[in-house]
């Protein structure tokens, strides 16, 4: 396990139908000032709660690493 700054985010999108979908999704960043930086581009603020230093199994940054610690915390 690796000692990382995890940034959550919610997406909402608009489905044909008319119902409105929540996609959760992260970014994982090596050091608080690169997960601030994305931070304050969607956000434009900084927070307490965002950028939070935990343990997770990703080495990178890539799609199949965040479904994949999305889905671990979702099963804990």
């Amino acid at each position: 396990m690796l000692s990382k700054f995890v940034f959550f985010f919610h997406i909402f999108v608009m489905e044909d139908s008319g119902l409105l979908s929540q996609i959760d999704s992260q970014f994982v960043f090596d050091d608080e000032n690169s997960c601030r930086t994305v931070e304050r581009l969607i956000h434009n603020k900084t927070q307490a709660e965002n950028c939070i230093l935990k343990k997770v199994s990703t080495v990178n940054n890539d799609a199949v690493d965040n479904l994949n610690l999305l889905l671990s915390s979702k099963n804990s």
